[in-house]
């Protein structure tokens, strides 16, 4: 209903009388109430001072009664002759004809003589003395003495020259409170705002004076008119000592001063209401006669909508008119560009071909009619095309790729899926010689602005059957092929059986990694590195295993080459090290002088604050650096070699050691060789393996052995798995050995007994004819 033009208009017009007289009501009562509060303020300001004459006046009576006691010539006739009796006599009776609360005398130096009250605060009086000798002459002022407050007077005693001060006081109580409220119509309340804050007195209620109490505590004084020192009501004080911070307040209650604007306002919301009720009567009659030519031309819109052929209506209002007449031109131009937006919205823009929704709404109609060959196409670093030439000439291409696929006969489907991916659709089988001879014809060399320009395509291949095909499954496939063809530097690469299983799990493993390793799911082994020289064994390599809970056992090949193409590397190697070094320190005791390798990726060697995350875990474990080797490929090396030398010497500086691993099998390993700070150097397995029967591996051995040894390296060979091949390394000049010849990848318990075993029966491993004496000795 709120919905309807009627309603929103009647809302439009009650709503802006509603806010003009919301705002003029506010403006209206606001201003009533701030003159009210000023009135009150007024009222206040002119109670206040007439509490301050009531003081005044009574101090004045005080001052002329002290006069006439400080001019009474018996009173200074004792006070000359010291007679302590007559003067505490005349005190005591002139301060009971004036209801005096105190009296007191002082000698001319300021110590007391006399006084009718105990004064335990014994610093206020002579403060007052010391004011009346400095102008000589008479005092008056209102001192808090203890907990209690007096209205004072201190008046010199002549004879002729001044031989004593005499002073009398009334109490500021409830008398004077109620005397004061009495004359003024107000609440009064007498307070002390130093030292201890206290309610001298006061008209107030029990419960208003002890709220008043407690709004003391915290008050900053910074002003007179105090509307929040007690609530409901408008405060303001006078001062009856601002040296002593001894206030009067007058409180009046608001309910005195808000009946007057109470009473308007409450007039003004009723004139208020009945102008909104006669507004919303006259808002409904003025917006039903506007909406009723709207109704109509909200049908004729409908019929519109539905594509029905009816007459405009015929209207009063020429605006409404315009708007049917509108309505009725903007038909035949939606209908006009909905058979446009049909043939465009299944066409890629620059090519003209098809897109990704005409393959997703039409292919599986296609595939459905034979069995055919698809290929997805793509452009091999079209990335640098656009980098070299401009995107403009990119475009160019592009235009001239998808012209060639369009005058290709055996093509009867083709559309443009991204930047530089095209899928073909061939209604018949094909061999790979057929889709080379293809990619060979629409590789042609391209014209662009007179220049040759070649460029390379890679297709990946699908062939499917005449049954109903699954779009998304054709193309996700479709997609893996195109990634084994660019994987393998090959123009083509055909989809294979279990390929998606593969790729599903390749997902299954980057999904379960991360969580993986903090699950338990991962475990750490640890393989032998044997000195072949001494015959014996104080390092090993850290190697990583995952029992997945579905999987099984998933090869670290598989996992690592995953983590390191997801960016997920880091994780496995920040655990290892974790692992690693916990296990050093339960090692520290039992095996001391075994040290561990861990590998590191190429991730890791570019990360700077590896070092130092190192080395405090090291620092925290209590595990000594000589204990950790981090082994480290050429290839890792190679990705930026400046920035992981550089991470490397900060290693090797802080002692730990460092190996070079699978040597040999890298782009440039001699030239680089020197410039690695290292100590090891791993010859690959692929060297090692078959040894005893290769003549070249054993040259390629001893030749990597010779060098690494003259450049101050041990030479470790990996991958020995026999007895035969032990004598080959070692008259090689290998120094360490790790295979399975001498053990498998084992638990760190089972490492930790192989250790032990070993020193006590590791020379079964070794050829009877190797004398220790003469064999090459370990480079340092």
């Amino acid at each position: 209903m709120l919905r309807s033009l009627r309603s929103q208009l009647t809302l439009l017009l009650v709503g802006l009388l509603l806010l003009l007289a919301v705002f003029t009501g506010y403006a209206t009562l606001n201003t009533m109430r701030n003159d009210s509060e000023q009135q009150a303020r007024q009222l206040l300001k002119v109670a206040s001072n007439a509490a301050g004459q009531t003081l005044q006046v009574r101090s004045d009576q005080l001052t002329d009664s002290v006069r006439l006691l400080a001019a009474d010539f018996g009173f200074r006739q004792a006070v000359a002759t010291a007679e302590a009796e007559t003067i505490s006599s005349v005190l005591e009776n002139h301060g009971a004809r004036i209801n005096a609360d105190l009296a007191f005398l002082f000698t001319p130096d300021g110590r007391m003589l006399a006084s009718t009250a105990a004064v335990q605060d014994n610093a206020v009086l002579p403060g007052l003395f010391e004011q009346a000798r400095a102008q000589q002459g008479s005092q008056a002022s209102v001192l808090s003495v203890g907990e209690r407050a007096y209205q004072l007077v201190l008046v010199p005693v002549r004879a002729p020259h001044i031989i004593a001060w005499v002073g009398m006081g009334f109490s500021v109580d409830q008398q004077l409170a109620s005397q004061i409220a009495d004359l003024t119509g107000l609440q009064v309340s007498f307070i002390r705002l130093s030292g201890e804050r206290l309610v001298l007195s006061s008209t107030l209620s029990a419960a208003a004076k002890q709220q008043l109490a407690e709004q003391l505590q915290p008050i900053m004084l910074d002003e007179r008119v105090l509307p929040e020192l007690l609530p409901q009501h408008i405060s303001q004080l006078f001062a009856l000592s601002e040296t002593q911070q001894l206030w009067g307040v007058l409180h009046l209650p608001n309910a005195q001063w808000l009946a007057n604007y109470q009473a308007l306002r409450n007039q003004l919301l009723q004139i208020f209401s009945l102008g909104l009720a006669l507004a919303l009567v006259v808002a409904f009659v003025y917006t039903r006669s506007v909406t009723r030519p709207l109704d109509k031309l909200v049908r004729y819109a409908k019929a519109i909508g539905r594509g029905q052929e009816v007459q405009p209506p015929a209207v009063a209002l020429a605006e409404v008119g315009l708007l049917a007449n509108t309505l009725t031109q903007m038909r035949a131009a939606i209908q006009q560009r909905e058979r446009q937006l049909l043939e465009q919205v299944e066409r890629d823009p620059l090519t003209g071909l098809a897109n990704r929704l005409a393959v997703e709404k039409h292919l599986a109609v296609r595939l459905q009619q034979q069995a055919s060959t698809l290929l997805l196409l793509n452009i091999a670093k079209f990335r640098y095309v656009n980098d070299s030439l401009g995107y403009h000439s990119g475009d160019l291409l592009l235009q001239q790729l998808a012209l060639r696929l369009n005058n290709e006969t055996t093509i009867n489907f083709c559309a443009r899926l991204g930047a530089d991916e095209f899928l073909l659709v061939i209604p018949s089988t094909l061999e790979e010689e057929q889709i080379n001879s293809l990619l060979v014809n629409l590789a042609q060399p391209f014209d662009l602005a007179g220049s040759a320009i070649n460029l390379q395509l890679v297709a990946g291949v699908y062939a499917t059957t005449a049954l109903a095909q699954d779009v998304n499954a054709i193309l996700r496939r479709l997609e893996i092929a195109l990634a084994n063809a660019k994987a393998d530097n090959l123009p083509q690469a055909w989809y294979r059986t279990g390929q998606d299983e593969s790729h599903q799990r390749e997902l299954t493993l980057i999904r379960d990694l991360p969580q993986a390793l903090d699950s338990g799911q991962f475990s750490v082994v640890f393989q032998p590195k044997v000195d072949i020289v001494a015959r014996r064994c104080r390092a090993a390599e850290a190697l990583i295993r995952w029992q997945h809970p579905t999987l099984g056992f998933v090869s670290p090949m598989e996992f690592i080459t995953l983590a390191e193409r997801t960016g997920n590397i880091s994780l496995i190697s920040n655990w290892m090290l974790q692992q690693v070094i916990r296990q050093l320190a339960s090692w520290q005791q039992l095996h001391p002088q075994v040290a561990v390798a861990v590998n590191l990726s190429a991730a890791d060697l570019l990360d700077d604050a590896l070092p130092a995350r190192i080395l405090a875990a090291l620092a925290e474990a209590a595990v000594p650096v000589s204990a950790l080797t981090l082994e480290v490929t050429e290839s890792a090396v190679m990705q930026d070699a400046s920035r992981a030398i550089a991470n490397l010497k900060v290693l090797k500086q802080a002692g730990i050691k460092l190996a070079i691993d699978d040597f040999g099998t890298g782009q440039s390993s001699l030239a680089y060789l020197k410039n690695l700070p290292v100590h090891e150097v791993k010859i690959d397995r692929a060297f090692i393996k078959d040894i005893e029967h290769n003549q070249q591996d054993a040259l390629i051995v001893q030749a990597t052995a010779q060098l690494a040894g003259g450049l101050g390296l041990t030479v470790t060979a990996e991958g020995l798995e026999n007895h035969a091949g032990l004598s080959r390394v070692l008259d090689a000049g290998c120094q360490q050995v790790q295979g399975y010849y001498f053990a498998k990848p084992l638990s760190a318990k089972d490492f930790s007994q192989w250790l032990q075993d070993f020193a006590t029966q590791g020379e079964r491993f070794f050829p009877p004819a190797v004398d220790p004496a003469t064999a090459p000795t370990a480079a340092q």
